[in-house]
């Protein structure tokens, strides 16, 4: 298990490293605090463990929506810690079955399909809450009101980020559906953070009082399943319908997740990991790393790293060229439109300058529209222009 300890001051040089795109973040004001998140973008297995090439104790797996809150004079309050980027088994080289299949397993736990919510807390005492994608969006203000008339879900919540920990719970409804059909609209309690050592305690592993408390007030704790092993897991996956996968925690306190062949089926993956225009999609929107569980090989590896690498320097050099062209806009629309309205990039610009899109957004949706048709996603990865 990794005991590096990420600071907020490394966490600031990991995104420097990566010019705030890679890894960056974000600052928000919540509540009148400043509160800082960050997070990553088109990262690889080996970015994440050594983001910065001349520092090799540091690595960037809790940049995956860590969260600094600060006080009013400026002074860091708390660091709260989402969970850490870990990976499918038999996506990257930790994760082969071969380097796991004789390792002791501490938990293994039924993988939700919904969305991760972490509970964090304020100078002043209020609680916020939040997904992977900032406090603002459907799944957090469901979480929140779901928390504000569950007194239970308060009372063990004050008492966990009074012990410098993070709850984490999924957020599960009919409303939020990715592919499991699910009948009611519920947070689960999938574990915490421990945002002092960074150690992460799944429900299971709760200290008695803390979970006879959460069973005594009727809030679902995603139990450990006892019993199998490596093997049995990759068995049930195999054949297993209905649900998305486990995660599995062994003993030295790795993670990692392992993915039913009926999820894999309902994403379609195989039909699209046939054509390089499905792959680009899936690279943009983070979803390749399914895909890569199910079809491990080497030279499929390669190929997919190949790809991410032409996206890669594709949005570094895009976003540069939009920037560029925004500094060019003097607050009069119609002259700049005169301008500029041959420019390439001048489309992409007007909507970050008007609708305040974050350019990533931005370059994923053109890049997407541009590559749809198959024969343009292989041009655009020979050449790595569009």
């Amino acid at each position: 298990m990794n005991k590096y300890l990420l600071t907020y001051e490394d966490a600031c040089a990991i995104s420097i490293a990566h010019n705030d795109f890679n890894f960056y973040k974000k600052e928000y004001n919540v509540g009148g605090y400043k509160v800082v998140v960050f997070n990553y973008f088109l990262c690889g297995y080996n970015m994440f463990a050594n983001p910065i090439k001349d520092r090799p104790e540091v690595n960037a797996f809790d940049m995956r929506g860590v969260t600094f809150v600060f006080n009013s004079d400026g002074t860091l309050h708390k660091k709260f810690l989402m969970l850490p980027k870990f990976f499918n088994l038999n996506e990257v080289e930790n994760t082969q079955y071969y380097t796991l299949k004789d390792k002791k397993i501490k938990t293994i736990t039924v993988k939700e399909d919904g969305s991760l919510i972490a509970f964090m807390q304020l100078p002043n005492g209020k609680i916020f809450a939040k997904t992977l994608g900032g406090f603002d969006n459907d799944q957090v203000h469901a979480a929140m009101e779901i928390y504000n008339n569950d007194i239970n879900l308060q009372i063990i919540i004050d008492e966990l980020l009074k012990r410098y920990c993070t709850p984490l719970f999924e957020y599960v409804s009919f409303n939020n559906k990715i592919v499991l059909n699910y009948k009611e609209t519920q947070l689960r309690f999938i574990g915490l953070r421990n945002n002092i050592n960074h150690s992460y305690v799944s429900f299971s592993n709760f200290e008695p009082k803390i979970k006879n408390i959460v069973k005594n007030a009727g809030i679902i704790g995603v139990e450990s399943i006892e019993g199998w092993n490596l093997n049995d897991i990759i068995e049930i996956c195999n054949n297993n319908v209905e649900i998305e996968g486990f995660v599995i925690e062994f003993e030295d306190g790795q993670l990692i997740k392992a993915k039913t062949q009926w999820y894999f089926n309902a994403h379609k993956f195989r039909d699209n990991v046939e054509r390089e225009n499905n792959i680009i999609k899936l690279i943009i929107e983070d979803k390749i790393d399914d895909v890569l569980s199910f079809f491990g090989d080497i030279n499929f590896l390669n190929r997919i790293n190949d790809i991410q690498d032409v996206i890669n320097i594709y949005f570094i050099n895009k976003t540069k060229e939009i920037e560029n062209l925004c500094n060019c806009y003097n607050g009069d629309r119609k002259d700049f439109a005169i301008k500029y309205k041959s420019d390439k990039n001048f489309s992409m610009a007007i909507k970050y300058i008007l609708d305040k899109k974050e350019i990533k957004l931005i370059i994923s949706d053109y890049l997407i529209l541009k590559t749809s048709k198959l024969s343009d996603a292989r041009k655009f990865i020979k050449d790595g222009y569009i």
